[in-house]
Parts: structure tokens; sequence; C-alpha cells
């Protein structure tokens, strides 16, 4: 009898451990945002991984995005707003074991993981709607296996590099990443490790981009970033969750996140809000679909596709936001063209020529004459 109630009373505690350690994989980091950006820690239910897009657009100010119920961070004033946003997806497994991310930040929020991957193409859609004339730098980073998915409007990005096999030779470069962090006992050449290494080079070469041309970051418009890291997965498959390996992945992630948050704060003079999303590996089947720059440039020979011809679509031309201004300037400069047109020839046909008018009596002189 006592060991059938040890064995009952444990089930309820084994159970609650387990929903506490999935509940602490799924979490948004805060790691800064300016001043005038509202922070409430304390909320009623946690955030849905699937209104982080809402959030970040509510944060950035953006007239006519979906409102959402969850206000942990809110843009608190009218006049000001962020001038970049970045949204860091860490992926990990269910269960983390011992080791957990945690960087230097403002607050950390519960997050129900709803999806797979936060769908970023919502924002930059709302920003590109929001800026018609302007030009946005936004980009949208997620690994597929040895290649990466890069998801840009602008060309300044069509340089990185696209394949883990370029990034793995920027990894013996005196300047790499792997002069910033201490590896430990991650080796750079075994796969799996280097895929999280690869990963953070790629960011890595982002950063030096942007600090190469301080002009990219001087727009008018707010700049969107998001970068999805898996490779930490990866290391925790391959050695295991309580592994020196996965302790010291662990600690790269914190340092990398810490040392991502202060060159973002520098580029962009603390104008900038920085998020991390800890989020467990979805299952399998889950995955998510982005067009990428390879993709673009790259089709697959084996499949034949069908050219793609706007006018079969029969849809209507994008109309731009200054269309109403202009066509009723357009339309009324016309209306009084007309009047004025006809004004003037109704009062010539009509005119009286024994008028005393310069027309006339020219006329007349010219008839005396003769």
């Amino acid at each position: 009898m006592k060991m059938a109630f040890t064995s009952c009373s444990a089930l309820p505690t084994f159970i609650c451990l387990c929903f506490v350690a999935s509940s602490l994989a799924q979490k948004l980091i805060l790691t800064h945002a300016p001043s005038y950006v509202t922070v409430q820690q304390q909320q009623s239910k946690p955030l849905s991984a699937s209104e982080i897009p809402s959030v970040i657009s509510n944060t950035l100010g953006i007239s006519g995005s979906q409102k959402t119920p969850w206000s942990g961070v809110q843009s608190g004033s009218l006049f000001k707003r962020p001038k970049a946003s970045v949204l860091l997806t860490v992926v990990t497994t269910q269960t983390s074991g011992e080791n957990d991310i945690s960087p230097q930040g403002m607050a950390s929020f519960p997050v129900e993981a709803d999806i797979p991957l936060v769908d970023f193409s919502s924002v930059m859609n709302a920003v590109q709607s929001s800026f018609l004339e302007e030009e946005p730098l936004m980009l949208d980073l997620v690994a597929d296996n040895n290649f990466f998915d890069i998801n840009t409007p602008n060309d300044v990005f069509n340089k990185l590099p696209t394949s883990m096999r370029s990034l793995a030779d920027q990894l013996l470069d005196g300047d790499s990443v792997l002069s910033k962090l201490k590896v430990g006992s991650l080796n750079h050449s075994y796969t799996p490790d280097q895929k999280l290494l690869a990963e953070l080079q790629l960011v890595d070469h982002v950063l030096k981009t942007l600090n190469g041309d301080k002009s990219l970051t001087n727009g008018k418009t707010p700049d969107l970033f998001s970068f999805a890291i898996t490779g930490l997965k990866s290391v925790m498959d391959a050695h295991g969750t309580d592994s020196d390996q996965a302790r010291d992945a662990h600690r790269i992630m914190t340092d990398f996140i810490d040392s991502l948050t202060k060159d973002f704060r520098k580029i962009y003079n603390d104008n900038v809000v920085v998020q991390v999303l800890v989020v467990p590996a979805p299952e399998k089947g889950q995955v998510r679909k982005v067009r990428g720059l390879l993709q673009a440039t790259s089709p697959s020979p084996s499949t034949t596709e069908v050219p793609f011809i706007p006018s079969s679509l029969n849809l209507e031309w994008d109309y731009d936001q200054d269309y109403p201004a202009m066509f009723n300037i357009i339309l009324w400069i016309m209306v009084a063209w007309i009047i004025s047109v006809f004004v003037i020839a109704y009062g010539m046909w009509n005119m009286d020529p024994g008028r005393d008018s310069i027309i006339y009596r020219m006329t007349s002189q010219r008839l005396k004459k003769d």
C-alpha cells in the first residue's frame, strides 16, 4: 500500500514537471526596447506565436495592423516609433534539460507555440503597404537543410552566402564569428556543430553589411530583420541534451544574443526593438515554405513550370495611396478648362460687330482703304 501511494503521488508531480519544462522552452525575451516602448511583465494569458507578427507591427506603430489583446510590449508614443525591429528565433528540443538560454533582457514572456515558425512575411507586407514610395530594409532568413532561404526586397543582401559549404569556408577566416565566441567542445568541422556556427556566421555577415554602409539604416521607414537559428537543436540531437556540447551551445547562443543586441543598438542608436523567440522544434510534416533568392534564380530542372503571365490572373492594377488626390486634381482642372473654353468660344461667336473693339476697328480701316 505504501509503494502504491508513493507511485500515485509521484505521477502528478512528474506531469507537472513535464509541463513546466515544456513551457520554459517556449518564451519571448525582450533584450532591448526604447524608453518610449511600454513593457508590462504581468499578463492575463500567454502570448501565442501566431500573434507575434501583430505585436511587432503594433510596436512599430504601423496603422492598419491587426490588433491583439496581448499588451506585453506596445508603442507608448504616437510621435515616436522604433527605427528597426529584430526577431531572433531559436529552435530547441521539447525539453532542453538543465540548459537554458538566458541572455540579458528587459522582460520574458511565456509563449504558446501554436505554429511551427513565425510567418514574418505578414509584417513585411504591412510595412511595404504603409510605405509604398520608400524601400524599407527588410530581411527574413531561415536555414533549409544545407541552404538558406533569404526573403528580402533589397539588393544589398543579394551577396549573402546561401549554402552551408560557403559559410563553413568563412569560419576559417581570421575575422569569422569563431574569433568572437568561445566554442568550447564544439567542432566546426562536425556537421551538426557546423550548422549552428554557420548560422551565426551568416547573421554576423548581415551585421558587417549594415556596419559597412551607414546609409542603409538612415531611411525614413522602419527596418525589419528576422533570423531563425535551427543549429542548436542539431547539436542537442547529435550529442544529447545534457552533454558538454549542448551546454557550450547554449552558452554560445546566450553570448551571441548579447553581442547581437549590442551591435543593433549601436547601429540604430538604441532606437531598435530586439526580441528573442525560443520555441521547440516543429513536428514532422510542419514545414515553413519560404521563397528565397536561391529558389528564384535556380529552378529545379526536373520539374516543368508553366510561365507566369500576370494578365492570366485577371487582376485589377494596384492603385497608389495618392490616387484619390491626383484623380480629383486632374478631374476638376479638366472641368474648369472645359468650362473656360466653352465660355470663351461662346463669347467670340456672339460678339457684336458694331462694338468698338480692336478686331473690328482694324478690319473697318482696311475696308475704307480698299
